[in-house]
């Protein structure tokens, strides 16, 4: 069967509350783990990233992103990030994108 692939995310043009994070969303398991990050501000934005590394609610910080106005980041995560579950932050209200491919 091989290793699992997919695409998805906690937020697809999502209205967010700044300092709400998002849900949990499984990121175990998967190789080449990619990130796109949006939003519709018309300033920039920063999006925080936390993981869950053990699955137990043990939520780090791993990064923040500040995202320009009208612009989508494209960002490969590196292979030595392992975690169980990802979620985001934003810093204000907005709608935005966290979408994975994996």
């Amino acid at each position: 069967m091989g290793k699992p692939v997919g695409h998805g995310g906690p937020w697809k043009d999502d209205e967010v509350k700044a300092g709400v994070p998002s849900d949990p969303y499984l990121i175990a398991f998967y190789d080449k783990k990619e990130l796109l990050l949006e939003h519709s501000s018309n300033r920039a934005v920063t999006i925080t990233v936390e993981a869950d590394p053990t699955g137990n609610g043990d939520w780090m910080g791993y990064d923040a992103y500040k995202v320009e106005p009208g612009r989508k980041m494209k960002l490969t995560l590196p292979a030595e990030f392992q975690a169980r579950w990802i979620r985001f932050t934003s810093d204000v209200d907005t709608k935005a994108t966290a979408w994975l491919d994996y």
